[in-house]
């Protein structure tokens, strides 16, 4: 038990030691801080000072003469000391002192300023005329003595202003010199931003650039990939039709061969039926030749009656964004906007013959002081989609009225190989109307159009493309009106 005490005895004394050492370590530290500490407090002390002089007399409210705690928040002039809140109100209480209520001044004392003279010493009367930096105050000759003995630092007013001038120069020019290199650093950083502005808007400018590139090239391809894909889709229709028709021509040969096997083989017995034999085949051949024109002309008029059958009417496909709106079947047509323009254009597509495209002018408003446009004619059918989509009128041969700034006119055009081309351009008198028919007359056997208003002829074009569909341009109109033609 003896050894176990010893033990732990050692072990507190070590422990104790190793307290010991940090607290002299840490008393050693905070020396030597009180020192250094020290050394800068005078100085410190000096510029707190000044600027506590410095600073107006509504801000210099002295604190509490009793409490020597809070700032003082009323003067007496019977007791001739500050006090604030709480001390006023202590002292105030006796019986004796109640009558110097009405002698009490409120802070910020603009009255009292007026009144008193702070040139005066308050207790020996005498001016002001000289400055004590350690009691922060300005003294009078008696007042001298008593901070000589304490060894006071003492100046002149005059030493002093001259000091506080020159501390507030050196601060002045330092505000200054940083204010300048602000105002630098600010334009630099403005002319900065200005130029990363600039890039920025280059970069955007570019990528917008490239972008629209891009687009366009992707349109092109995704058209021209759909055209070799519609051309592959005809040559395998056709070589399929071909394959079969084939096939139809074989059968029939072989059918053929198997009557004539069956015939021969009953005519080898009678040697007299050999002329029968040749005279059969030349009524074969007569019969083959009388097939293949009935087979023709059943085309033919087969073509015929579809061409009649088919009638025109407006392709919901072709038509951007259903700004056009359709009713009656596809029929009629009209644009309710009031902002975007409306292209359509019709099912059918015209190659050969002669075809008539009527179409009633529904409602055309006369607005004033407003565009009010309606075009009809036919287009190119491999520029539809480019012409709906991108507003491509290449390949287009039409006639058109407008309302401009409440006069009517009209004329007929064509676009061809970027250029656009106004024959004539027609007095009032012909022009489209609400009630009116307007016809197109085709003939792509020699490849004309010709324009018709209510029967009476206006012009045409020669020299069409081979494949044509109508199209028709109806431009937006304000009210309730809106610009409506239909296909009879």
């Amino acid at each position: 038990m003896d050894n176990s005490k010893k033990h732990q005895k050692k072990k507190r004394s070590k422990h104790k030691q190793k307290v010991y050492k940090k607290n002299k370590n840490k008393n050693k530290n905070k020396n030597k801080n009180k020192n250094k500490n020290k050394k800068h407090s005078k100085k410190e002390k000096k510029i707190t000072k000044l600027s506590q002089i410095t600073q107006p007399i509504e801000k210099r409210i002295p604190k509490c003469e009793k409490c020597h705690k809070k700032q003082s928040q009323f003067y007496c002039t019977k007791c001739e000391v500050y006090y604030c809140s709480k001390c006023e109100e202590e002292i105030h209480k006796i019986s004796v002192l109640k009558k110097h209520k009405k002698h009490l001044y409120k802070a910020p004392y603009n009255e009292l300023v007026k009144k008193t003279n702070f040139n005066i010493c308050r207790k020996h009367n005498k001016e002001l005329s000289l400055y004590c930096i350690d009691e922060n105050k300005l003294i009078c000759s008696e007042c001298y003595s008593s901070c000589k003995l304490n060894n006071h630092e003492i100046l002149g007013l005059n030493d002093f202003s001259n000091e506080i001038y020159e501390k507030i120069k050196i601060i002045l020019n330092k505000i200054q010199n940083e204010e300048n290199q602000n105002e630098k650093t600010i334009q630099k950083s403005l002319e900065n931003q200005n130029k990363l502005k600039e890039k920025i808007k280059n970069i955007c400018k570019k990528i917008e650039n490239d972008s629209d590139l891009l687009i366009q090239k992707i349109q092109d391809s995704k058209i021209n990939h759909l055209n070799l894909f519609k051309k592959i889709e005809i040559i395998i229709n056709n070589k399929i039709q071909t394959i079969l028709e084939d096939t139809e021509k074989k059968q029939k040969k072989i059918l053929k061969k198997k009557i004539k096997i069956k015939t021969v083989k009953k005519l080898k017995k009678d040697k007299n039926h050999i002329e029968l034999i040749q005279g059969g085949k030349e009524i074969i051949k007569t019969e083959r030749k009388r097939e293949r024109k009935g087979n023709l002309d059943k085309k033919e008029k087969e073509k015929e009656r579809k061409s009649d059958t088919e009638k025109e009417e407006f392709d919901p496909k072709m038509n951007l964004k259903n700004r056009i709106k359709l009713k009656n079947k596809n029929k009629t047509a009209w644009n309710p906007s009031k902002y975007w323009d409306g292209k359509i254009c019709g099912k059918k597509i015209y190659s050969s013959g002669k075809h008539e495209i009527k179409i009633k002018i529904d409602q055309f408003p006369n607005p004033k002081n407003e565009w009010n446009v309606i075009k009809l004619g036919v287009i190119k059918t491999e520029n539809r989609e480019n012409f709906i989509k991108k507003g491509n009128w290449e390949g287009t041969y039409y006639f058109e009225t407008w309302w401009i700034r409440e006069k009517l006119e009209s004329e007929k055009c064509k676009r061809e190989n970027g250029k656009s081309n106004v024959e004539e351009k027609y007095p009032k008198e012909i022009f489209l109307k609400k009630n009116d028919i307007f016809t197109i007359f085709l003939d792509m056997d020699q490849k004309k159009i010709s324009f018709k208003i209510n029967e009476k002829y206006i012009g045409g074009w020669q020299n069409l493309p081979q494949k044509v569909n109508f199209f028709a341009d109806l431009r937006p109109q304000d009210g309730k009106e809106k610009n409506q033609i239909t296909i009879i």
